[in-house]
C-alpha cells in the first residue's frame, strides 16, 4: 500500500473519531418551570420569601449541572392573570449566575397559578426537537391550579397536560413548595409525568403525608436539597449505553465488579458483585450461574469440591472416596482391594470381620492380629512349669492371601494340615496330663518319719 494512501486513511479516521464521540455523548436538557404567582412573595423559613428561596435553590441545581447538561428557565404567568408563561432563558450550557439573573420577580397581586396552561405550552416549544439527550421539566409551584374566577372543574387538568408531555418523551419532575399546594393533584401529576418518588401514594391528599409522589419542601434549605438531588440524578450517568455526562465514558458506575460487562448491556451482567460471573463466562460447576444463561452448572457431572463414596462392586472396601474437580469425578482413592483374610488385624475380605479364619503356620493361632504359638512350653515357663505367652517368630503361612494368583505359593495338602493340628492338640493333652499326674502324686502322702493322728 502506498504511503500517501496510508496517510489519507489516517486523516479520515482522525476526522471521524470526534464525530463518533459526539454522537455517543447526549447531555440532558433541563428546563426549570418556576411558579411566578403573587403568593411566591410570602415568607418562608430560611428566606425572606419563597421567590428568594427558589432562586437560591436554582443556583445550587445549576451549579451541579454546569458542564453536565443544558439548562433553561421559564416562568408562569409571565404577566398578570393566567397566561401560560414565557421562557426567560433558552436551553443552553448556562452558568448558575446566568440562570438566576434571567429571573424576574413576581408581581405582588393579580398573578395566579395556571399549572395546566403552563405545561400545555411546553409542547409547542422548539426545545423538544433540539439535541439527542433526555429532556426534563422541573416544575416548581406553591399553589393549586387556579385562575380567576376559580373553576373547581379544572382542578385535575394539569394531570392530562403532564401525560401529554410524557408521551412526547419529556420527563416531568414535580416540586411542591409550602403547605398551600394541592397535594392530591401534584401526586397524580408526578405519576403522569413519569417521575414519581419510589413507593409513593398517588391518592394522598395531605400536604404533610408520609409518601408523596411529588418532591415536597417547606423551607429554603429543604428546597435547595430537593433541587440539588434532582440535578444530581438528572446529570449523572445512566445505564443506557450512552455517554450521558459527556466525560468520554459510557455507563461508568454500572460495572461495579470490573468484569467489563454492565448491568445495562444487551446481555447484562447478572451479578455485578462477582467479577467471575458475566455472560459468556466459563461454568465452574459450583452451583452458580456463571454465564448468566439462567441455569447453573450446565454440562457438569458434579459440583466442585463434592465428595462421594466409590468402588462398590469394583473390588474396593474401606474409606474409598472420589472428589469432584472442575465438574468431573476424580479417581477413587483411599480404598483397599478385596483379598483373602490374613492374620494382620485388617478386614482383608471386606465382610466387616477381622482375621476370621485367618491361617497361621502349624503350631500357631491368630490372636489380636498376630500368629501366636499354641504349645504352652513354646515360651518362657511359669512357676508350674507351663509354657508362657511369649511370641515367637514363625515362618510365613502356607495358606492365606491369594489375591495375586501368579505369585502365591501352592496351598498345603489339607490332610497334612489336619494331621498336623491333631499332633499339636495331642502334644498339649500329653503335656497337661503329665503336669496333672505329678500334682496328684503329692495328694495324701506324708513326709518320711511322720505318723497319723490315730496311730
Amino acid at each position: 500500500m502506498r504511503p500517501s494512501l496510508l496517510f489519507f486513511l489516517f486523516l479520515l479516521a482522525a476526522s471521524l473519531a470526534p464525530r463518533a464521540h459526539a454522537q455517543s455523548c447526549a447531555q440532558p436538557a433541563v428546563l426549570f418551570v418556576l411558579d411566578r404567582s403573587a403568593s411566591m412573595n410570602e415568607g418562608v423559613p430560611g428566606a425572606e420569601s419563597k421567590w428568594a428561596a427558589a432562586l437560591g435553590a436554582l443556583r445550587q441545581a445549576a451549579d451541579v449541572l454546569e458542564g453536565r447538561g443544558n439548562v433553561g428557565l421559564r416562568v408562569f404567568p409571565a404577566d398578570l392573570g393566567c397566561d401560560p408563561g414565557a421562557t426567560l432563558l433558552a436551553l443552553g450550557p448556562h452558568s448558575a449566575d446566568a440562570l438566576v439573573a434571567a429571573a424576574e420577580p413576581p408581581p405582588t397581586v393579580g398573578a395566579y397559578t395556571p399549572l395546566a396552561e403552563a405545561l400545555d405550552a411546553l409542547a409547542d416549544e422548539p426545545w423538544l426537537s433540539a439535541g439527542e439527550g433526555p429532556q426534563h421539566v422541573v416544575l416548581i409551584t406553591d399553589g393549586w391550579q387556579w385562575c380567576a374566577p376559580y373553576d373547581a372543574a379544572t382542578r385535575f387538568t394539569p394531570i392530562g397536560a403532564a401525560a401529554r408531555l410524557r408521551s412526547l418523551g419529556v420527563i416531568v419532575h414535580v416540586v411542591g413548595f409550602g403547605a398551600g399546594v394541592d397535594a392530591l393533584t401534584l401526586n397524580r401529576v408526578a405519576v403522569a409525568g413519569g417521575a414519581p418518588r419510589p413507593g409513593c401514594d398517588p391518592d394522598g391528599a395531605d400536604v404533610h403525608g408520609a409518601d408523596p409522589c411529588y418532591h415536597d419542601a417547606h423551607a429554603a434549605d429543604e428546597l435547595g436539597a430537593v433541587l440539588t438531588a434532582l440535578a444530581t440524578t438528572i446529570g449523572d450517568e445512566r445505564c443506557n449505553g450512552v455517554d450521558d455526562d459527556c466525560d468520554g465514558g459510557v455507563d461508568e458506575g454500572f460495572d461495579r465488579d470490573g468484569d467489563g460487562v454492565t448491568v445495562c448491556a444487551p446481555a447484562p451482567d447478572c451479578d455485578d458483585e462477582d467479577p467471575s460471573v458475566f455472560p459468556g463466562a466459563h461454568e465452574r460447576c459450583d452451583g452458580i450461574d456463571a454465564d448468566c444463561d439462567g441455569a447453573a452448572d450446565v454440562g457438569c457431572e458434579c459440583p466442585a469440591g463434592a465428595v462421594r463414596s466409590c468402588g462398590e462392586g469394583a473390588g474396593y472396601c474401606g474409606l474409598a472416596r472420589q472428589r469432584c474437580v472442575e465438574g468431573r469425578w476424580g479417581v477413587c482413592e483411599g480404598g483397599r482391594v478385596r483379598a483373602d483374610e490374613r492374620c494382620n488385624g485388617v478386614d482383608d475380605d471386606c465382610d466387616d470381620r477381622v482375621d476370621e479364619y485367618a491361617l497361621c503356620p502349624i503350631g500357631g493361632l491368630c490372636l489380636a492380629g498376630r500368629c501366636r504359638p499354641l504349645l504352652p512350653d513354646a515360651g518362657a515357663p511359669n512357676d508350674a512349669g507351663v509354657g508362657g505367652e511369649a511370641e515367637v517368630e514363625l515362618p510365613p503361612p502356607t495358606l492365606g492371601c491369594a489375591c495375586v494368583a501368579a505369585a502365591a505359593p501352592a496351598p498345603a495338602d489339607p490332610s497334612a494340615v489336619v494331621w498336623g493340628l491333631a499332633g499339636v492338640l495331642g502334644g498339649v493333652v500329653r503335656r497337661w496330663g503329665r503336669i496333672g499326674r505329678s500334682e496328684r502324686r503329692g495328694v495324701g502322702r506324708r513326709p518320711p518319719g511322720t505318723r497319723s493322728e490315730d496311730s
